[in-house]
């Protein structure tokens, strides 16, 4: 059972001037380690393949990948 389970969904604008959508989670198994994940995409073929990154934080603040 997750006690978190954030999703976050944002437009925002690259520094390329291309609008990119970006969508973040967090969820915690209440077991200690958070798992962040991200996926950004452009719209186009990316939206197929969004570039993906998983992190997973100990309760310490350091980063396992």
């Amino acid at each position: 059972m997750a006690i978190l389970d954030d999703k976050d969904v944002r437009l925002v604008v690259g520094n390329d001037g291309k609008p990119y959508t970006v969508v973040s989670y967090a969820t915690d198994d209440g077991m200690g380690p958070i798992r962040m994940s991200v996926a950004v995409d452009d719209g186009g073929l990316s939206a197929l393949v969004p570039l993906m990154r998983d992190e997973i934080m100990n309760p310490g603040g350091t980063f396992d990948t």
